[in-house]
């Protein structure tokens, strides 16, 4: 047995974020990771000589005076960040090809709505309208969880009822800018139809203000978090799953056991896991029968297919969101593969790229297969087929932008499931949902608290609010 004052499950940004605090406030952690090594899906991985990005593309806020900045500079990160950012006049860029039509989001909110009004002058006077109302939401947001750790903003994303989709129908008229407004919720997992316009706002509004890109990807940041955990004196165990949460005869936590049977025994456990798995780790009576129905039909985001691979000769800068037609954006789930939404991410310094493609466990051929049950019959002949459709895709109708693409790698479904431990897949853990209540970081278990971006929102801007939203419940 160890003994320590908090047990940190998880060692993604969340969990490193809690961990940073806590140990700074005196107490004695330890991080658990069932990975090998921490932040997973931001670490990255090489192939052929190549570093690939595994999970980060771009921040948002990242400004002087930006929200995800003055975290990073409460984390004392911001520096060893500095001279990695890069920030380009524009940063994404929506291309349709039925109707045909391009558009590239420029850098801050007032060239943002001059390009829009350009681009749509028929719909001049309600885009002012709604981006007046997305900057309103978004700033309402920043300021809030500014001046106290996330607790006003946890109660502006639960009562916020109207959806993105009412807000765009009520001030836009064009099926073709809809869809431009809207596709940032393939960067949470969620159509506009289900997320609210608060919600919507504290992803996309965070990019509107500041977007950028960060030399040397993902790998960075972990590096940076991880310099600042251990500057900050708190422990680290990898490579060991957390099996079990123990309770005292009080029913308050006691400790956390390992898959090796080890235990390490602590006032205080945050735990950064997908909520549903908790339900299996802790004690079957000690949560409500409510409770563990609302966890369990908590709806996951979408998974993907992923291609790994680098362009010598591409041209893109940034982000590009391909799809054939506009309502592919939302309506992408009956359409094959190949014609579904593409986001494809260009690292900066190098010629790597990553193309995501949103897809389920159900379009992976046995894909239900249990994880123990290793890969099903033929599954290899269909990820080289379909890696074979989606780039022949990408040259037809990006090949101005990315010129030749060179394959190196590919992830489906079934690899983020196993890898990064997600029931279903999941590349952005539960949808937040208007219909759903808000998982709070405080349980009713005593000394036990939830982090991570199924509290507040995903992407490293959602987890770091987390974290610091929960320090603030523990403290």
């Amino acid at each position: 047995m160890s003994q320590y004052d908090t047990v940190v499950v998880g060692g993604g940004v969340s969990g490193l974020a809690c961990a940073i605090l806590q140990a700074r406030r005196g107490r004695h952690v330890v991080v658990i990771e069932g990975s090998p090594h921490l932040s997973p899906t931001l670490h990255g991985f090489s192939r052929a000589g190549t570093y690939l990005d595994s999970g980060f593309h771009y921040a948002g806020s990242m400004g002087p005076d930006g929200l995800l900045r003055r975290l990073l500079g409460k984390l004392g990160v911001d520096g060893a960040l500095d001279e990695k950012i890069c920030t380009l006049d524009r940063f994404d860029r929506v291309r349709f090809l039925e109707p045909a039509f391009d558009f590239s989001f420029p850098q801050g909110w007032e060239a943002l709505t001059q390009s829009f009004c350009e681009a749509f002058p028929d719909n001049c006077r309600g885009l002012n309208h709604f981006l007046t109302d997305i900057r309103a939401l978004w700033e309402r947001g920043r300021t809030a969880f500014t001046l106290d750790g996330g607790m006003h903003l946890r109660a502006l994303l639960a009562h916020e009822r109207r959806s993105l989709r009412e807000a765009l129908d009520e001030h836009i008229s064009d099926p073709v800018l809809t869809a431009v407004l809207s596709c940032h919720g393939i960067l949470y997992g969620m159509h506009a139809r289900e997320t609210s316009l608060m919600f919507h706002s504290q992803v996309a509004g965070s990019y509107y203000e500041s977007a950028c890109l960060v030399q040397g990807g993902g790998r960075v940041w972990v590096e940076a978090l991880e310099q600042a955990r251990r500057d900050a004196g708190a422990d680290v165990v990898c490579g060991h799953p957390v099996a079990h949460i123990r309770l005292d005869d009080q029913g308050r936590f006691a400790a956390v056991e390992l898959e090796t049977g080890d235990r390490l025994t602590a006032s205080q456990c945050i735990g950064t896991m997908h909520p549903k798995l908790l339900l299996d780790m802790v004690p079957p009576n000690v949560l409500s029968p409510a409770y563990r129905r609302r966890v369990r039909e908590l709806e996951e985001t979408p998974s993907a297919v992923v291609l790994f691979g680098r362009c010598p000769s591409a041209t893109l800068s940034g982000n590009l969101i391909l799809t054939r037609q506009p309502r592919a954006i939302h309506d992408w789930e009956g359409l094959p593969l190949e014609e579904r939404p593409m986001f494809v991410s260009a690292s900066v310094g190098t010629d790597a790229v990553s193309v995501i493609c949103p897809a389920t466990l159900a379009d992976v051929p046995g894909g239900n297969v249990h994880q123990d049950a290793g890969r099903p019959e033929g599954y290899r002949d269909w990820k080289l087929q379909l890696a074979d459709r989606l780039v022949r895709r990408l040259s037809t109708y990006a090949g101005d932008l990315l010129g030749r693409f060179e394959l190196l790698d590919m992830a489906t479904p079934l690899t983020f499931r196993d890898r990064l431990t997600s029931p279903a897949g999941g590349l952005y853990g539960v949808k937040h949902r208007i219909v759903d209540l808000p998982l709070l970081p405080r349980t009713r278990v005593e000394g036990l608290y939830l982090s991570g971006q199924a509290i507040v929102a995903p992407g490293v801007l959602g987890a770091l609010c987390a974290g610091f939203l929960t320090d603030s419940c523990v403290v």
